[in-house]
């Protein structure tokens, strides 16, 4: 693991504090206002979205491009007894999303079931031998799509001629022509307030307004809603959608409500993460997402709909059963995978092939290679002479670009600028890696690497019950992280390569999980010099968990 260059998130200028109206604005403690301005707020209104997250702030749903037309055709259905169908996605922000939708429809009265196509035999978004099917199964009237189908405009094309009617709500990159839907919900049309929603979001805008809970929701649609919002929580920060704005206001009330009461199968998932009391975003990242994604990774997902949607708590258990073996199944996949890979080259965009890596585990690599590297990164499998491959970026980059300029050597992709898929001939893969190369280079600027960007010592940081006043942290809006630096106290191992540290000077321990980077475990009396995050236990207390290594300061 090599050690990285770092700098303070943002330059402080000389003079008085700029984030003194910050403070005074939201009576915070100087130093958490001092973080939220590290992360770019300058203006005291735009903490508003986390510290007064009330429905007053939230936006009109019908404003939501395509929402009165599929209101219009989603209650003709329940008017007329149709059978709706809602066709998910397989990861956590379709999972949610699916479980949302099929929660509001049954709220008005509809006859609704739901279909989540499988990673491997199906892959993602519509597919035709799959509408045929249901159309010979269910027969549906309509089918509603969540977290998929904009892209889609043959599949809803022969879909008419099946007589099946579509109700399309998305988030990922439009293409060049919508699909012939009855309505199209997108966030990216007619420049709507919130482009930011995530598949979940969009599906929750929809049943706001199925409700009629407009411009905001009352008594018991509120109450309804707020439990909705768990979902929308957990969606948006797997799907690792910018938290800012309207986002961090509603992950902000979804955070709060599973700190509440949940039903089983939400009760069930934060036993089995070990999480309790109040949540923030990197709970869910690190804890809850993975499990729900795992259903998915490792097959089919609708286990993990099953276990949003049970009300039957023994059912609840078995269900989150199943999700956790396959959780500890999908661990090893992983781990085995990451071992095995090249380690990256220092390219510009980090792109590794391997013939026969798992399917399912290809993103969650990618991902920390991307975080370990601080660049793109991209992990590929082949399949019948085709390259299936995810992405996944960091702050400052655009995988959306990305995939554009990719366009004339791939046979197709999607997403958004955070995360991406891709898919081309195994043969085109040195024209692939190039372009991307070429575009990740041009989106840094020239740069060799970007800096590592931290918040300072770990006295710059406030204390964490002030930390939970500005969650959710996540993507847009970075978890804090310090410097550490000293000489180690004490030092110990547990498991295989974790490590428990205590630096002289620093009150707190610190844990580090160096994986299969394995740097040589440190040893008391050598200097070590980290980044980290805080992680606060109401049991245990402050702690502080090793990110990377740190070199010397950018210039």
């Amino acid at each position: 693991m090599e050690a990285k260059l770092w700098a303070l998130r943002r330059e402080i200028p000389a003079g008085p504090s700029p984030w003194k109206a910050l403070a005074a604005a939201w009576n915070l403690e100087p130093r958490l206002a001092r973080l939220a301005w590290l992360r770019g707020v300058d203006r005291p209104e735009d903490l508003g979205w986390r510290l007064d997250s009330s429905w007053a702030r939230s936006t009109d749903p019908h404003l939501l491009p395509g929402v009165d037309a599929a209101v219009a055709r989603i209650r003709h259905a329940v008017e007329a007894r149709e059978r709706i169908v809602v066709y998910g996605d397989y990861d956590v922000d379709g999972v949610t999303a699916t479980a949302l939708a099929v929660r509001a429809l049954e709220r008005i009265g509809a006859e609704v079931s739901f279909f989540i196509p499988n990673r491997f035999s199906d892959g993602y978004g519509l597919h035709l031998d799959c509408i045929r099917e249901l159309k010979e199964t269910r027969d549906p009237g309509l089918l509603v799509s969540v977290d998929c189908g904009v892209r889609s405009v043959d599949e809803v094309k022969a879909s008419t001629e099946l007589g099946l009617d579509w109700v399309i709500t998305d988030h990922h990159a439009l293409g060049p022509e919508l699909p012939p839907a009855c309505a199209v919900v997108h966030p990216h049309l007619d420049g709507y307030a919130n482009p930011f929603l995530a598949g979940v979001g969009v599906a929750f805008k929809l049943a706001q307004a199925l409700l009629g809970a407009v411009p905001h929701p009352a008594g018991a649609d509120a109450a309804f809603l707020d439990g909705m919002l768990k979902l929308v929580a957990i969606g948006t920060v797997a799907d690792m959608m910018p938290l800012r704005d309207e986002n961090a206001l509603l992950v902000r009330r979804g955070l709060d409500s599973l700190g509440g009461k949940n039903g089983p199968g939400l009760a069930a998932l934060l036993r089995a993460a070990k999480k309790e009391g109040a949540l923030g975003g990197q709970d869910i990242a690190f804890g809850l997402a993975p499990r729900l994604n795992a259903v998915g990774r490792m097959g089919g997902a609708e286990d993990a709909v099953r276990l949003l949607l049970t009300r039957d708590a023994a059912e609840a258990e078995v269900l989150m059963a199943r999700v956790e073996a396959l959780n500890q199944e999908r661990r090893a996949i992983q781990e085995e995978l990451a071992a095995r890979l090249p380690r990256p080259d220092g390219a510009a965009f980090d792109l590794a092939l391997d013939p026969t890596a798992h399917k399912g585990v290809i993103g969650i690599v990618a991902g920390h290679r991307m975080r370990a590297s601080g660049r793109p990164a991209g992990v590929c499998t082949v399949i019948d002479g085709v390259a299936h491959c995810s992405l996944r970026a960091p702050e400052g980059y655009d995988l959306s670009e990305l995939l554009a300029l990719a366009q004339p050597f791939i046979l197709g992709g999607g997403g958004h600028r955070a995360a991406a898929g891709l898919s081309f001939e195994a043969s085109r893969l040195a024209f692939v890696r190039q372009v991307l190369e070429r575009g990740a280079q041009a989106q840094a600027g020239g740069r060799e690497i970007p800096p590592l960007l931290v918040d300072g010592a770990p006295g710059d940081l406030p204390e964490d019950a002030d930390l939970a006043r500005l969650e959710p942290f996540g993507q847009g809006f970075a978890p804090p992280l310090a410097r550490l630096e000293g000489s180690v106290a004490s030092s110990s191992s547990f498991g295989a390569d974790h490590w428990k540290l205590r630096l002289a000077g620093l009150a707190d321990p610190v844990t580090w999980f160096a994986g299969h980077a394995r740097p040589a475990q440190p040893q008391v009396g050598d200097r070590l010099c980290v980044s980290a995050t805080p992680q606060g236990s109401a049991r245990w207390g402050r702690s502080w968990l090793v990110d990377a290594p740190l070199g010397g300061m950018a210039p």
